[in-house]
């Protein structure tokens, strides 16, 4: 019989791909009850989950309704992408005079680059960047950034769908190659064109949201 702890892991990690897939969208509102009968455990390790991701600030209580799932902005998906940017560079320029073939080795996974070409694997999608965003950010050894980006991240999985989807449609979305040739100019020892494909990276959801909101 499974524990608690794997129990709530199994509510917390369908929940956020759920989320992040688009099943559940901003507003949308999470029961207990529901949620307990879906998953055929008991309350409490669905009540962890739920708590565990208010905290990551995916989804806020309201007291005897249930829970939302916070809605988002386009300021608010501006400041945290700017926060990105200014956060993964400046990690970025730390690691790499500490670069070694140890380290480099962790960007040659082949799962960090193989994107779905359909929207049947938008959640697969959230995954693969947020692996990649964290792999390239444990370069520098600082457990406090990875932390950091990791919750940046889960953020991000409340509008990665919108995201996602309308790039996919409008052929705008990178499909990797920004994170290849980051890849490529570290193990080249290029640092500019590295840093300089990053944010390049990080800029593309910004173009895409300011085209979202012009629709």
């Amino acid at each position: 019989m499974e524990n608690s702890g794997s129990l709530k892991k199994m509510v917390y990690d369908t929940l956020l791909d759920d989320i992040s897939s688009g099943r559940f969208r901003p507003n949308d509102i999470l029961t207990e009850g529901s949620l307990t009968e879906r998953f055929g455990v008991s309350k409490a390790p669905v009540r962890e989950a739920l708590i565990e991701l208010c905290k990551d600030n995916i989804l806020q209580s309201l007291p005897r309704f249930g829970y939302q799932v916070v809605p988002f902005t386009l300021h608010e998906i501006m400041d945290i992408l700017d926060v990105r940017t200014d956060m993964e560079i400046s990690n970025l320029k730390r690691a790499v005079p500490m670069l070694t073939d140890e380290k480099l080795g962790r960007l040659s996974d082949p799962s960090l680059y193989r994107a779905s070409s359909d929207g049947s694997g938008i959640s697969g999608n959230y995954y693969r960047n947020s692996r990649f965003h964290l792999v390239l950010c444990s370069l520098s050894g600082n457990g406090f950034a990875y932390s950091m980006l990791d919750s940046i991240l889960k953020r991000c999985s409340r509008f990665f769908a919108v995201y996602y989807s309308f790039a996919l449609t409008n052929d705008t979305e990178s499909k990797s190659s920004y994170h290849k040739e980051i890849a490529d100019a570290l193990k080249a020892g290029d640092t500019d064109r590295a840093v300089s494909a990053l944010e390049k990276d990080i800029a593309s959801v910004k173009q895409n949201f300011e085209q979202i909101i012009a629709f």
